[in-house]
This record gives C-alpha cells, sequence and structure tokens, in this order.
C-alpha cells in the first residue's frame, strides 16, 4: 500500500514538473506564431507586450494569454488604436502542442479591452484590416499558408470593454462603457443553441447631434437556436431590459450577406408610464425609485422583411401610448400631470424614405401651465415634409417645484404660439407661399444661476416666424458682468433646423462690457508648441480638444453679415474701447473688414480672417494698422510681444505702422509661434532707450556712458517674421552725434545674433581710414552681450587703402623690412597690426 502511494505520489510530482516546465518549451514557439499569423492576416500594426502559456488556468485545456495586446491602423488611421486589451486568452487542446496540425480554440476570454471604431466622412472605416483574400493562387500554395489556428469556439467572454462608434459620414456617436458579456455554444457545429448574457452599465447614442439616449443601462439575457450554416438566428427564451423597461423578442433573424432577412416582435407586457420614464436621462438619474407616477402606456414595436445597409429598411412599426400620465417626486410641493402622448414610427418596407414620424401629441401640465406640440415629418431623406405645432406657458420658475434642481436657480416665463409646415424643397427653391409659418415664442424675465458659473438675465426676448425669416427683436443678455444686445433676421431657419443646411441672415450686436475670458476654458497651452502633425488623430481628436479648450468654433453651415459696436472687451489681458466694424461668417470662417478699436494707448485697424474650418489648425490672417501704440504697453497686453520683442518692456514712447501676420492658433488662442510669418514698418518720432540693457552694454563698449539716456527721433523699422525669429533690415538710431546703424535677427527663445556700426563723428579725429567702430551683438534679451569687433574695423583701415600702399603702411604700424617685402603675408600682418593699434586708438579716443 505504501509502495502504492509513493509511486502515485512520484507520478503526480513529474506530471506536475511537467505541466510548469512545459509551457516554457513551447513559449518561444508560440510568440513568434502569434506575432507572424497575426500580421499576415492583417492590414495593421498587431503586437503585445508578452505571451503566457499555462496548463493550469484552464485545465484539462491548455491556455495561451496575451498581455497588452494593441492593433493600431495604417496609412489615414496611423494614429488611431482600434483595439487595445489588457488581457487576451485562448484555450486550446494540450496534445495540439505535440504535433504540427494546429491548435483548435475552444475558448477566448477578453479583459479590460478599449475599442474605438471611425468612420472617416469619405465613408473609409479603420476596421478594414483584414486582407485581401488570396484563394484564386494555386491551391497547393493556399494549403501551404493555411493559418495553423482552428477556432471551434464553444466559450467566449467579454469583461469591462469600453466601446467608441464614431461615425462622421452619419453623424452618429455611441459610446458603450462597461460592457461584460458572454456567449457559450458549440460555434464548432452546424447547429447548436447559444446562451447569451450580458450587460453594459452605460450606453449613450448621437445621430445628427440628437441624444437619443444618455447613459442607459442595458441588460440581456437570451437563449438563440443558432443554424450556423445558414447564420439564421431564432430567439427562444429570452429578456431585455433597457433601464426599467423589461421586454422579450419573438422571431428570428437571418444574415445573408449583404442583406440581413428578419421577422421580430417587442413584448412589454410589463411596461409602465414610469418605465417608459427610465427613458428621460434627467429623471432617471435622479432619486428615479422615489418617483411616483400614474397612468397607462403601451410599447410596441415590430420588424419584417429585409434590411440592407443603411438605405433598404425592413417594414416596421413602433408605437408608444401614454394617457393620463403624471409623475411627482414626493419631497417636492408639485408635479407633471395630465400627460398625453401618442407617437408612432412606421415604414411600410423599402427605401428608408419612406420612414413617417408623427408625435400628435405630446401634452403635459406643469405645476398647472398646460403646453402641448404636435409634430410630423415624412419623406425625411430626399425632402423632408414637415409640420410642427407649440402651444403654452411655461413658467421657469415653477420647474423646481416639480424636479430637484440642486444648486441651479431658474426663473422666467416662455409663451410660444407658433406653427410651421411646408417641404424643404419649397425653402430651397425659395417658393415661400408654400410655407406655412406664424407665430412666436416670447422670453421675459429670464434668469439662470449656477454653482461657480454667472448668472444669467434676459429681460425680454421675442421670436417671430414667418414662411422667409425668423425675426429675433432687440434682445439684451446680461452674463454676470457682460452684457450683450442682439437683433437679427435668419432666413432658411427651417432647413437649419431639419437637415442642417446653412442659416443666413444678419446680426447686429451691441455691449457695453464684454470679458472673452469669462467664456473660455482653461487649458495647459505651449505657444512655442509646433503645429500637432497631419494624421487621422489630430482630426479624430479635433471636436473633442476644441471642446476642452478655449477655441471658438465657427460653425459651418451659417452665413452671417455682421455688424459690431462693442464699447469695451477683454480677452486675454487685452483691453479693447470702441470696437466697430463688420464681420462676415461664413464656411467655418470670420472675415473682418476694417475692425477699428483702442488698445495699447493708441488705434489699430485690423483687416483679415480668423478660421476653424480645420479645428484641427485654427487659423488667423489679417493685416494690422498701427496708430500711436505704446511700447510698454504693447508688452504688457500682448503675450507675443513678449516673447518675440520683449525688448518694449523698457522702453518709453509710441510708435505707428503696419503688420502682416499668418499664424496658427493654439488652444488658448494665442500664436503658435513657430508657424507664423509675416512682416511689417513700424516707426516712432521720439523714443527713450533709458534701461535698455543691449544700449546699455553698447555704451560700455565704446565709453560713452550717455548714451544710456538718450532719445531717439524718427526711427522706422522694416522685419520679417519666418521660422521662429524676427529679422529686421539695417536701421539707423541717432545717439547725439553718433549713429548706430543696425541690423540682425531676435528668436523665440530670446536670442540675438545682430550686427552693428556705430558711425563716429569728425570732431573725433581719424586714425588710417576708420570711420566707424564694428558691433557684435550676442546672448540674449535679459543678458545680452556687446563686443568690439576691431578685426572688421582693421580689415576696414587696410582695404581702404590701394594695394600699393599697403606696404607704407605696413612700414607706419612699425613693421620690419622683411617683413613688408613679403607680398604673400604682408595683408595679414598689416591687419594683425592694425587690430592693436585700433585698440589703442579707442582707448585714447573714446574717453
Amino acid at each position: 500500500m505504501k509502495k502504492n502511494l509513493k509511486i502515485t505520489a512520484t507520478v503526480i510530482g513529474v506530471v506536475l514538473i511537467l505541466m510548469f516546465l512545459l509551457p516554457f518549451a513551447f513559449r518561444g514557439k508560440l510568440e513568434t506564431l502569434v506575432k507572424t499569423e497575426g500580421n499576415k492576416m492583417l492590414n495593421a500594426k498587431f503586437d503585445f507586450s508578452d505571451l503566457d502559456i499555462s496548463l493550469f488556468r484552464n485545465f484539462p485545456k491548455a491556455s495561451v494569454t496575451l498581455s497588452n495586446l494593441r492593433i493600431c491602423g495604417t496609412g489615414e488611421f496611423a494614429n488611431d488604436t482600434l483595439i487595445q486589451a489588457g488581457e487576451v486568452v485562448a484555450a486550446f487542446n494540450l496534445f495540439s502542442l505535440f504535433g504540427d496540425n494546429g491548435y483548435d480554440i475552444s475558448k477566448i476570454q477578453i479583459d479590460n479591452t478599449t475599442v474605438h471604431a471611425i468612420v472617416l466622412p469619405n465613408g473609409k472605416v479603420n476596421w478594414d484590416i483584414m486582407k485581401p483574400d488570396t484563394t484564386t493562387q494555386a491551391s497547393t500554395q493556399a494549403a501551404s499558408d493555411e493559418s495553423p489556428f482552428k477556432v471551434k469556439l464553444e466559450d467566449f467572454i467579454i469583461k469591462r470593454m469600453n466601446i467608441v462608434y464614431d461615425d462622421r459620414q452619419a453623424d452618429m456617436y455611441a459610446d458603450i462603457r462597461n460592457l461584460n458579456a458572454r456567449c457559450a455554444g458549440d460555434l464548432g457545429s452546424e447547429r447548436t443553441t447559444l446562451q447569451v448574457e450580458g450587460e453594459t452599465e452605460s450606453f449613450t447614442y448621437r445621430a445628427d447631434g440628437i441624444p437619443l439616449l444618455s447613459n442607459a443601462n442595458i441588460y440581456t439575457k437570451m437563449d438563440l437556436d443558432a443554424d450556423l450554416v445558414n447564420y439564421k438566428f431564432t430567439f427562444k427564451d429570452n429578456e431585455i431590459r433597457l433601464n426599467a423597461i423589461k421586454a422579450d423578442i419573438d422571431g428570428w433573424v437571418a444574415m445573408k450577406d449583404p442583406v440581413i432577412d428578419m421577422d421580430l416582435k417587442l413584448n412589454t407586457n410589463e411596461v409602465g408610464f414610469k418605465e417608459i420614464l427610465s427613458l428621460v436621462p434627467a429623471l432617471y438619474a435622479k432619486e428615479f425609485a422615489q418617483l411616483k407616477a400614474e397612468g397607462t402606456a403601451t410599447l410596441t414595436a415590430a420588424a419584417k422583411g429585409t434590411l440592407q445597409g443603411d438605405s433598404i429598411v425592413p417594414q416596421f412599426n413602433i408605437d408608444l401610448n401614454v394617457k393620463n400620465g403624471m409623475f411627482r417626486y414626493p419631497s417636492l410641493p408639485a408635479g407633471v400631470d395630465q400627460i398625453h402622448i401618442q407617437a408612432n414610427i412606421q415604414n411600410p418596407g423599402g427605401p428608408i424614405d419612406g420612414t413617417v414620424i408623427t408625435v400628435n401629441p405630446f401634452s403635459f401640465r406643469l405645476a398647472g401651465n398646460p403646453f402641448s406640440v404636435i409634430a410630423s415629418v415624412k419623406t425625411p431623406v430626399s425632402d423632408p415634409d414637415f409640420r410642427v405645432e407649440a402651444k403654452g406657458l411655461l413658467r421657469l420658475g415653477m420647474i423646481k417645484d416639480v424636479y430637484p434642481l440642486d444648486s441651479i436657480k431658474l426663473n422666467g416665463t416662455i409663451n410660444a404660439n407658433m406653427q410651421v409646415a411646408g417641404r424643404l424643397s419649397n425653402i430651397e427653391k425659395e417658393q415661400y407661399e408654400q410655407i406655412k409659418a406664424s407665430g412666436t415664442i416670447a422670453l421675459s424675465d429670464m434668469n439662470l444661476q449656477l454653482k461657480d458659473l454667472p448668472e444669467v438675465q434676459i429681460h425680454k426676448s421675442l421670436f417671430t416666424f414667418t414662411p422667409k425669416y425668423l425675426q429675433l427683436s432687440e434682445t439684451t443678455v446680461n452674463i454676470g458682468k457682460n452684457d450683450l444686445t442682439a437683433d437679427s433676421r435668419f432666413e432658411n431657419y427651417m432647413g437649419y433646423a431639419l437637415k442642417g443646411t446653412t442659416l443666413k441672415g444678419t446680426l447686429n450686436i451691441r455691449s457695453n462690457y464684454l470679458n472673452l475670458n469669462d467664456f473660455m476654458q482653461t487649458a495647459p497651452t505651449d505657444s512655442t508648441a509646433k503645429a500637432a502633425p497631419q494624421g487621422t488623430t489630430a482630426t479624430a481628436s479635433a471636436n473633442q480638444s476644441a471642446s476642452a479648450s478655449g477655441i471658438i468654433e465657427i460653425p459651418r453651415n451659417i452665413d452671417f453679415q455682421m455688424d459690431a459696436n462693442l464699447k469695451k472687451v477683454l480677452f486675454d489681458q487685452m483691453v479693447f474701447t470702441q470696437m466697430n466694424g463688420q464681420l462676415r461668417v461664413k464656411d467655418g470662417k470670420v472675415d473682418m473688414k476694417n475692425l477699428s478699436m483702442n488698445t495699447m494707448d493708441g488705434n489699430v485697424v485690423m483687416n483679415g480672417y480668423y478660421s476653424t474650418a480645420d479645428l484641427s489648425k485654427p487659423e488667423m490672417n489679417a493685416h494690422f494698422k498701427l496708430s500711436n501704440l505704446s511700447f510698454a504697453q504693447t508688452y504688457k497686453e500682448l503675450n507675443m510681444a513678449r516673447q518675440i520683442a520683449p525688448i518694449f518692456e523698457n522702453l518709453k514712447g509710441n510708435y505707428s505702422g503696419s503688420l502682416n501676420i499668418q499664424t496658427l492658433l493654439n488652444s488658448d488662442m494665442s500664436p503658435m509661434l513657430p508657424t507664423m510669418e509675416g512682416n511689417g514698418s513700424l516707426s516712432t518720432k521720439d523714443l527713450s532707450l533709458s534701461g535698455v540693457k543691449a544700449i546699455e552694454q553698447i555704451a560700455q563698449a565704446i565709453n560713452k556712458p550717455g548714451l544710456k539716456e538718450m532719445n531717439v527721433k524718427d526711427m522706422t523699422l522694416n522685419f520679417t517674421i519666418k521660422e521662429g525669429r524676427v529679422s529686421t533690415q539695417p536701421f539707423d538710431i541717432k545717439l547725439g552725434d553718433y549713429v548706430l546703424n543696425l541690423s540682425g535677427s531676435t528668436g523665440l527663445d530670446q536670442t540675438i545674433d545682430y550686427s552693428g556700426k556705430v558711425k563716429l563723428p569728425a570732431s573725433m579725429g581719424g586714425f588710417a581710414k576708420i570711420s566707424s567702430i564694428d558691433l557684435k551683438i550676442g546672448g540674449t534679451f535679459t543678458s545680452p552681450k556687446v563686443s568690439l569687433d576691431t578685426k572688421s574695423m582693421a580689415n576696414q583701415a587696410v582695404e581702404s587703402v590701394a594695394e600699393k600702399a599697403v606696404g607704407e603702411l605696413g612700414k607706419k604700424l612699425g613693421l620690419d623690412s622683411a617683413i613688408t617685402a613679403n607680398k604673400d603675408s604682408l595683408k595679414q600682418k598689416v591687419t594683425e597690426k592694425a587690430t592693436e593699434k585700433v585698440l589703442d586708438f579707442l582707448k585714447k579716443k573714446i574717453k
């Protein structure tokens, strides 16, 4: 007995040791194989950080675990990650490790995964990464290339998956958070029962900018009879829950590429009005369990026929009916009652343009004030045939009595009585006689207070509807200390609302005080940062980054002629007064014409544009006429001046001129200086150089301390801006009897690279033919370094005499006869000796 136990223990020990050691023997083989097969199958970058083999995790199956798996796009999607998974586990037959017939995969588990699916405006998708089928090759070659991995799935598990679907062509966006799901069944057989269970913590869906679902909780558990030969799936026992709505599905779905056939019916026998209310995000997120609701509600849905792409749909019908509904929070004094909803969406089957949407009515009474809406849309794709009516009174101050607003304070009255009906084609063809539009929406005494945000007030506003235009009467909006008064007239407002076509009109705006900093979010910036590289990532994240920064996006579908009269405007550290001019807003761009403003103690007139047509690269291109601006005030208010012209800080005086500039803008709408190009001219009639370090060092270099306090008269400076440097053409500064000529460039890094000449006055006499002192100015603005270029001055003396006189000059300089006789080295020696004499001369003459 003891002997048998020892033998058994020994065998078990050997098996356990083998199970521990075998994975190390096959690890390298599998890691190479997985990467090779992955990159062979995909037009994408496929990689992972680690591969681990275990004979314990899914015993008696072997398992392979890939850690930090990434699938990244190529081409237009080179900067996008399609899939990033923390861990992918595949279980397969243990004995397949010892043969060459491949690996039968029976289980896949994906954990902590992010999927980002993108459809570009041109229809190209980032998940089309499978390489083309090569079955047309010779059969022997195909056989040799057959993948060693054979998928015979019995279990597929997803844990903690986040999915983003961003369709920019169809303007659809879906965000699924924390999805956990499991599908079990014999997927390697011809027919099986699939057991599916899954739940997502949050599901958000938007279409055409309209939120249809927001943070919805979805759960499903179902058995599907799966015909895997014909790809037909029949619903058996199943349960679906959307927030509080529970339902089940009868019918089947058959996938016949490129179409999907179906016969489905949604059963919702347990739906009440409170469950319908769970679809309203604001109600479902706020004390929903305590909400009291009454009323009868029915929700039915069915679909039968063929779905093909986005154009052909099956026959479907969705009905929602609510009668005598009401809801009320027990802790609040009032509720919403007399709720009646009759909504229907249907299509007879075929083109999606045959869809008809009807809401007749949606009515309710809020704290005793009735409000109703009637709406319908036919032929929504080709030529929307629409009808909208709204009538009623909303007292905004009563909302707090029916819904917990927490820190929000809201008051005011909306009085609506308007009707609009017609076809979009009537608007596009300006057949306004075919359009019915009348009535008004009036807003009065509105007051909105949100925590940590300025108070918003609208005293009175009136929208008047006509077939041709929407008129906004003079309206004053106060936001904190800011005020903005506007009156406008909008054309094509119905086309804009229905299909997003261009809204045209005129807009007049006036303000006594407008601080733009109050409306711009703060974001970390680096104005010296380089422009974002071209690629999908910059484009894909443009909208998100813009909304998270201070970029003011100009809509593409607005065509406004604007007249502005703003008495005081604050932007960053700049202050503008008496800002007047014309602006044209069109195609994502604002064109400014003769926009005049008082700023920096002078006046600026601007002509140019600001564009967000490419939101990832906002751009400004403008010409500025500058009149009597203060150097010091320019340095104080304009961040760009502090970076490219910090010398302005200590200059005393005013300047005028012009500036042409083209640059990309960063996230706080400041110029991205490495991208800036431009040119201009500045002139000043009276400039004090007191306190300018570079001038102080020049005065010190030529031993004339009195030049430190000199005033400059009538100076003109021409310059260009390119590749991060400001380059100036040669210009003169008259310093008493001296004339300083400067030229060179300064950089974004505050470096100085200037050369200068100080023209000597006649009263100083002369030495040889020297008429000026040459200078080199380097270092930085905060620590300039000025040096004498004595060698250049000596060359000046030598080059100024005739070649035959060089020998005589050498003798005067004290060179011996042997040197003056050698013509090859004569000039070099003369230059060296002249340099010494120049230094001695400067020490004696410049005191």
